[in-house]
Parts: C-alpha cells; sequence; structure tokens
C-alpha cells in the first residue's frame, strides 16, 4: 500500500510540474510575441499607401492639431499600445519619413488612424499634397524615425511662411516637407532661395 500511494504521489507531482512547465512555456512565448509586435520598428521600411484626413481638434497625443494645415501623420491603432495614447512612446518623439514618386518627407506621429491597417497611413492634407495629387497614395514607402524626443527641433517645428520673422536657430518645415534651420536672423526669407540665412536640418 504505502509503495503504491507513494508511486501515485511521484506520478502526480511528475504531471504537475509537466504542467506548470508548459504553462510557463506559453506564457514566455506569448508574452514575448506581445513586446516584440509592442516595440516601434525604428527604421524598418515598409510598403503600403497612405490616405489623408483634414480634421481640427485634439490628436491622440493630447495635442491640439489641425490635418488641414499642418504637417501630420495618423498611424494604425495596432501600432499603439499605451493604456492611455497620450503616453504611449509614439507620441515621445516618433515621425514617419514617407517616399513615394522620388519624393521623401518627415512628418510627426500626431494621431492615431482606427481604420488603418498595419501598413496603412493617414497623413494630413498638406503631408499628402506634398507627396501627389491623389487622395490614396498605393505603394509608398514608409518607416518610424526618431525626431530627437518629445521637444525634438522637427516634433514641433512649425511650417515656414513668407514674411514671418525667425531667429537663429529656428528649425522650420518647408513645403516641401524638408526641414532647415536659420543660421541667421531674418524676416522670413526663403530657405531655398536665402542660403545664408537657412541651412538644411536633419532630424
Amino acid at each position: 500500500m504505502t509503495t503504491s500511494s507513494n508511486t501515485s504521489s511521484n506520478t502526480r507531482r511528475r504531471i504537475l510540474h509537466w504542467a506548470t512547465a508548459a504553462l510557463s512555456l506559453v506564457l514566455f512565448t506569448v508574452l514575448g510575441m506581445e513586446s516584440a509586435f509592442a516595440a516601434i520598428p525604428i527604421g524598418q521600411s515598409r510598403t503600403g499607401k497612405a490616405t489623408y484626413y483634414n480634421d481640427a481638434g485634439y490628436g491622440a497625443c493630447g495635442t491640439p492639431i489641425n490635418a488641414s494645415t499642418d504637417m501630420l501623420v495618423a498611424v494604425s491603432y495596432q501600432w499603439w499600445t499605451a493604456p492611455n495614447p497620450n503616453n504611449d512612446e509614439l507620441c515621445q518623439g516618433i515621425s514617419v519619413e514617407v517616399s513615394y514618386n522620388g519624393r521623401t518627407i518627415t512628418v510627426p506621429v500626431k494621431d492615431k488612424c482606427m481604420g488603418c491597417t498595419s501598413e496603412h497611413i493617414d497623413l494630413s492634407l498638406p503631408a499628402i499634397r506634398s507627396l501627389g495629387t491623389g487622395d490614396v497614395l498605393n505603394g509608398i514607402t514608409w518607416k518610424f524615425v526618431r525626431s530627437g524626443g518629445g521637444g525634438g527641433a522637427c516634433a514641433t517645428a512649425r511650417n515656414w511662411a513668407a514674411g514671418t520673422p525667425y531667429t537663429a536657430g529656428t528649425v522650420v518645415r518647408y513645403t516641401d516637407g524638408r526641414y532647415y534651420i536659420a543660421e541667421h536672423d531674418n524676416p522670413g526669407y526663403d530657405p531655398i532661395i536665402s542660403t545664408w540665412y537657412w541651412d538644411p536640418y536633419a532630424c
């Protein structure tokens, strides 16, 4: 009786051990997959499509936006992981570099697109117009890039406007989506023409 009881007890312990090990393996695999998916693939080129929107109000990052006038992008909800989107890593100085038909722009992530797949981005009106004339651009290539942190110069740069005074060190977004930094104070000279006052700026 004692031998049989010990054998049965040992068998139960082995089964419990195997079950626990199997469950741990499953949890490790699932959590590992979730962590890998949650990480923003900085610099990884993707192929997809771009649409546009022109809403005004507050974006998913909690800041005021106007998609009819500002250079920005909304990315798929699938890339957002924080319970409060205002605190998501995407809002901490992450931009999207988009290329289409020989043109490339870099725009900050400011909003979430609930109707987009992971490969689909929703550009603001001026952003999509700087790439082409269509309302839907198929075959774009794009990637996430860092723009210097939450307070990065490119993430906070305003659109350049002729006749607006700029002080040295100011970073602006030109009409083609490229960035320029004022090397000298100027009353709003064109960065393309007045190259003594402006230098190209890499985000």
